[in-house]
């Protein structure tokens, strides 16, 4: 199961409602692996009013809760929770200050250059929240460098025009977030999801989202979850079942860790011929499980 937000908290707290949904959706036993919503690590990371928070550490009695509810009912499966900073995609309202910027166009008023007090300050930022998460009791957390995001928008030839150095390597701000979060957190699993390709004239290539993956396997990534960058999770004019396979399958023929790959998968049959036809190691259900908790049974 991928990331898929609730959007069922007013305050970043765990609540009942969350912890009553994801008991009802991990008593389906063709899901090993369950990769929780995206929380935001610092309130100016927020990507909505309702989004999921470990930015303090209040918060870990909550996500404790919740873990140990999911257990009590699926022992046998895997949990990881997706930690995320949103960068230029929130807004005043929902923070209090000015979206942060990787780059700035002249015309940009909305938003504000990132500093140097910012790399330092998000980068410990994440490292704390990957180890809130390890306390919380989560078997493993996933670093968010996809869909638009502010580790995408450092990923992203869209986004990451800055001519310095992480301007030239424009994985570089990412996975020294990365090995922030694991200097904190140990031998622990980190899993990274990957806007590796992106549809718009200019973005980034299927050859440099095999590139950042396998730059993130060498550091150290248990899992690489591959998707789309700043275009979405969609795919436009693809259709068909795991529309981002051909990224998946490009990076799967070169790494040595798992593969995921998610988009458009609605049966079994269809998730079975993904992984037959090595497209992936592992198929991620989204849409199609969270209209039918009973998938594939």
């Amino acid at each position: 199961m991928p990331p898929m937000a609730t959007e069922d908290t007013a305050t970043g707290e765990v609540t009942g409602g969350m912890i009553a949904y994801y008991e009802k959706m991990v008593k389906n036993p063709n899901f090993g692996l369950f990769i929780l919503e995206h929380a935001f690590v610092e309130e100016w990371g927020k990507a909505s009013p309702k989004q999921l928070s470990l930015a303090k550490d209040v918060h870990v009695e909550g996500h404790k809760k919740l873990v140990e509810a999911m257990k009590r009912i699926r022992p046998d499966a895997q949990y990881f929770l997706q930690l995320n900073h949103a960068g230029i995609k929130t807004r005043r309202e929902y923070t209090g200050a000015d979206p942060i910027a990787v780059a700035k166009r002249p015309w940009d008023k909305v938003s504000r250059l990132m500093t140097a007090d910012d790399f330092s300050r998000i980068k410990e930022a994440f490292a704390a929240a990957a180890l809130r998460a390890k306390k919380g009791g989560y078997d493993g957390v996933e670093l968010h460098v996809a869909h638009g995001y502010l580790l995408n928008q450092f990923l992203s030839p869209l986004t990451n025009f800055r001519d310095d150095d992480y301007g030239k390597d424009r994985v570089k701000y990412p996975l020294e977030v990365f090995g922030a979060i694991k200097k904190a957190v140990g031998d622990y699993p980190i899993a990274v999801r990957i806007g590796g390709i992106e549809t718009i004239a200019g973005g980034t290539t299927i050859e440099e989202g095999v590139e950042a993956a396998l730059r993130f396997e060498e550091a150290g990534a248990c899992l690489l979850d591959m998707t789309g960058g700043m275009t979405g999770y969609v795919r436009g004019g693809h259709d068909e079942p795991g529309w981002f396979g051909d990224l998946s399958a490009a990076v799967k023929e070169k790494a040595r860790v798992p593969v995921m790959v998610t988009g458009g998968v609605k049966t079994k049959e269809e998730a079975d011929t993904l992984l037959k036809d090595n497209k992936a190691d592992l198929i991620g259900i989204g849409r199609a499980f969270l209209q039918n908790p009973d998938w594939g049974k």
